[in-house]
């Protein structure tokens, strides 16, 4: 299913010309609406993403993707090893004029890429090498669907599942009614919305396979691990 036949099932169900622009400008704004609710459901696994940069020699900041949501792990596959992702207070205290280089071992956030908005990172110590790879995971958020992404295929694009594109439809129809001021046939779309939801979040959770979860242990993440500061060892 497209965004546009997302639109037009969603106007129809209000009872809108679907062909009007200024209903389908009205109907993205709650497609988006209805789409950011239901990224906030669940951890979906349709959401976890893997991006990379390369590291320059002497560089120690990085833009990551412009869609990271959440980040989850690092890894130097150059150099066959994971790095932590700290607080910046651990690679300030150890190197407070950041003058030490190496191979990289922590990861920091350090704010906001100011051109482009996506989060930016620091690593430590600050990279000796040319074109060693750095891998990262991560849960992306939802950008704002516009006009130009309206022939985009929800699945093959964004990754949607087709019973959350079911949802969609319903959840923007319910809010384009609501506006209306028809809370009876709003709320009708957004019971329909609601059971396509619980089913995805249903499947959502079987998609760890067989697998039994349990409580952990308090001390399960408990970490016996130092980074080498330069010149500490004679």
């Amino acid at each position: 299913m497209t965004l546009n036949e997302v639109l037009d099932r969603a106007l129809m169900r209000a009872g809108l010309t679907e062909t009007n622009a200024d209903h389908r400008n009205q109907a993205r704004i709650y497609a988006n609406a209805t789409l950011q609710d239901i990224a906030s459901r669940a951890t979906w696994w349709f959401m976890f993403k893997e991006g990379s940069l390369s590291t320059t020699a002497s560089t120690r900041s990085y833009a990551l993707a412009a869609d990271v949501g959440n980040l989850i792990s690092f890894r130097d596959t150059s150099n066959d090893r994971s790095l932590r992702i700290v607080n910046n207070d651990e690679p300030d205290g150890a190197d407070p004029d950041q003058s030490e280089t190496g191979d990289p071992a922590l990861i920091y956030i350090i704010g906001a890429d100011s051109s482009t908005g996506a989060p930016k990172i620091d690593i430590y110590p600050t990279p000796d090498t040319n074109s060693d790879t750095i891998k990262y995971r991560y849960y992306k958020t939802f950008p704002e669907l516009v006009a130009s992404n309206d022939s985009d295929n929800l699945l093959t694009a964004h990754g949607i599942p087709l019973l959350l594109q079911h949802a969609l439809y319903l959840g923007t129809a319910s809010g384009i009614l609501l506006e209306y001021g028809d809370d009876t046939s709003a709320g009708l779309n957004n019971q329909e919305m609601e059971r396509y939801v619980f089913q995805a979040r249903e499947q959502n959770g079987r998609m760890s396979g067989n697998r039994d979860f349990r409580l952990q242990r308090r001390d399960v993440n408990a970490r016996f691990d130092f980074v080498v500061q330069e010149g500490s060892l004679r």
